[in-house]
């Protein structure tokens, strides 16, 4: 079972989030990750194809602990729209103290 993480996710740690992801999972490079940015093409920033695509999801399931439905993915169309898809998921999660 995965440790639980510490990090307190907001849209700026879930972005950075997304990049190491970029990084490790879809093997982009350190100049492609500089490009990624909120307002920039989903599919562009991450050189998306149907592999990467499963991947992404995937990872982005597992690394984040929630699932989104087919429609949601297929709705988004910038970084920042992914960004705010997963922040209304996780920081929703959050446990109150």
């Amino acid at each position: 079972m995965p440790e639980q993480t510490l990090v307190k996710w907001n849209e700026e740690t879930i972005l950075e989030h997304l990049k190491k992801i970029a990084k490790e999972q879809l093997n982009l490079t350190p100049e492609q990750i500089e490009t990624i940015g909120p307002n920039v093409s989903l599919v562009d920033a991450l050189q998306l194809d149907s592999l990467a695509q499963v991947v992404l999801v995937t990872t982005i399931e597992q690394d984040f602990g929630c699932a989104f439905g087919l429609e949601q993915w297929q709705q988004l169309e910038t970084v920042q729209d992914l960004v705010k898809m997963i922040a209304g998921r996780v920081c929703e999660q959050e446990p109150q103290a």
